[in-house]
């Protein structure tokens, strides 16, 4: 099983995790660490540490940050490197469509290498744009009305 680490700008993470638990009820070797205002890098590590040792019993952790080049997702990249000898991976663009697909199927995996590129294949595909569809009955119309 791979362990999930939400983290991000303000209450992303807990946000993402109270939207998680209305749709799944899953909250298990799941952790959430926010970045507030407040925080100082620092602390925002040392948070992230912590959260990692409680996923300790995970074969593995994946990150799922909200921007790449934040400082959540800068400060999960270095423990990432810091803890070396954890199977430790870190995404940035996190969506509620990945964890809960990540929530529902973390057993099945035991690489957050594998999870990793399996949750962005569902992030992507997740994001759409609403367009109205014009229906068979207004498209044979408009070619009787035409000339």
């Amino acid at each position: 099983m791979v362990g999930l680490l939400i983290t991000g700008h303000g209450h992303f993470a807990t946000g993402l995790g109270s939207s998680l638990k209305l749709v799944t009820g899953n909250t298990e070797n799941i952790a959430y660490v926010d970045f507030e205002e407040e925080h100082s890098t620092e602390l925002l590590t040392e948070n992230l540490n912590k959260a990692f040792d409680e996923l300790r019993g995970c074969n593995g952790v994946l990150v799922l940050a909200d921007l790449a080049g934040g400082s959540p997702y800068k400060c999960a990249v270095e423990c990432k490197y810091a803890r070396a000898g954890e199977k430790i991976e870190v995404v940035a663009g996190a969506n509620l469509p990945m964890l809960v697909e990540g929530s529902m199927s973390m057993d099945s995996f035991s690489s957050p290498l594998d999870m990793a590129e399996e949750l962005i294949a569902v992030g992507k595909e997740y994001m759409v744009r609403f367009e109205l569809e014009k229906r068979e009955e207004e498209e044979e119309e408009e070619e009787e009305d035409g000339i």
